[in-house]
């Protein structure tokens, strides 16, 4: 009986090979979720450009309004995009959609991946260049919601107003 199916690869992930590779995975969750809180933090305080005006309640500013809040990075990139002026909105609306769907991919649906059983060494590759490229593609944003997070941190210490 003939098949037309590979057999079996006799090879497998060394243990250093799966400490990296799962090394890369917490690396990108933890840049994915350092985005989120950058963002539960940084938006109670930005100006709607259409407004004026903060998230307020009873006419104080409510900053844990997301810190409490269950929200994800879609709803949050969201709201940032919609406190957002910029040349570029569509290409910034772009970035940060595909930066969800790639937050999704790592959280929801990474083992779902063709290369998920690293049944080979190039399954194993594609597994860690996929969450390398899913990390370094949130880079950009986590960094400059550090420095914008670290600024506010500092307005309200010094007593500035705070609003970004």
């Amino acid at each position: 009986m003939a098949s037309n199916s590979r057999p079996p690869s006799d090879w497998q992930p060394t243990p250093r090979q799966m400490e990296l590779l799962f090394a890369e995975l917490g690396l990108c969750l933890n840049v994915y979720q350092r985005i989120e809180l950058q963002l539960k933090a940084l938006l109670p305080f930005l100006v709607d450009p259409r407004t004026g005006r903060t998230y307020l309640r009873n006419g104080n500013l409510n900053w844990r309004i997301f810190i409490d809040s269950k929200e994800t990075l879609g709803g949050l990139m969201k709201r940032l995009h919609e406190k957002t002026t910029a040349e570029r909105l569509d290409e910034f609306e772009s970035y940060w959609r595909t930066l969800v769907d790639y937050r999704n991919e790592v959280v929801h649906h990474f083992m779902e991946q063709p290369f998920s059983n690293l049944e080979t060494a190039e399954k194993y590759s594609a597994a860690r260049d996929f969450l390398v490229a899913r990390r370094l593609h949130a880079l950009p944003m986590h960094d400059s919601l550090d420095v914008a997070v670290a600024k506010l941190s500092k307005d309200l210490s010094s007593g500035s107003s705070g609003a970004a």
